[in-house]
Order: structure tokens, then sequence, then C-alpha cells
């Protein structure tokens, strides 16, 4: 018995979390586009890694591409702007669970568009 006490007072106090966060104006360059805000947009995902000291084994890729395809896809937009991601880990013994939480606002563009700046005119 107090050897399984000892194993959950072990898992416990050798478990260990991390975190850290981003922003990004838009995930495609919009300099001379114009466009319409459509709402804001959330999504959260996690997945699971196997760690033993340095190698780390993944059992499914990141979802950084499909959450912002689902993204634009859940308000039918051309893209996102005011992008805020963040991401944190917890660590239980040899399997890391990770999260991924991203917030936006969802765009679409007008048919309007600016000149481009700065473009030489042939002589």
């Amino acid at each position: 018995m107090t050897k399984i006490l000892y194993l959950l007072l072990c898992a416990v106090l050798l478990n260990c979390a991390s975190s850290s966060a981003g922003i990004a104006t838009s995930n495609i360059p919009i300099v001379n586009k114009k466009y319409k805000v459509i709402g804001p947009v959330e999504a959260k995902d996690s997945w699971l890694t196997f760690d033993i000291a340095v190698f780390a084994i993944a059992f499914t890729n990141p979802p950084i591409n499909q959450m912002t395809e689902d993204l634009i896809r859940s308000k039918e937009a051309d893209a996102l702007i005011n992008i805020r991601y963040w991401q944190d880990r917890s660590v239980f013994l040899f399997i890391t669970r990770n999260r991924l939480g991203m917030n936006a606002e969802a765009i679409k563009f007008t048919d309007d568009v600016t000149p481009e700046i700065n473009v030489k005119k042939p002589r």
C-alpha cells in the first residue's frame, strides 16, 4: 500500500506545465485589400506526445493549419485578422498533453481593391 501511495505522490510531484502565447496581424497578406469584419472566431484543440528525456514522439501532428482552415470555414470568410494564440503543455511522467487555442476576427474581402503602392509605371 505504501508503494502505491509513493507512486501517486511521485506522479503528482513530477509533472510540470509550461505555456506560450503570441499575436499575428493576419494569416495572409492583406495590405492593399479592403475587407469587412464578419465576426470573432475561436477554437481549441489538444494532442499527445510520448517523451523520454530529449526524444519525443507525437501521436498526431499539431492541428495549427486545420484549426485555421476550420475557423475560416466556420464563418465562410476569406481570411483571419488580429490572431491571438496560446499553447500550453502538461507533462505526466512520459506523456505530454499539448493544447492550442486560437482567437481571431474573420473577414470577407470586398470587391473594391485599392491600387498597389510604389509601383513603377513604364515610361
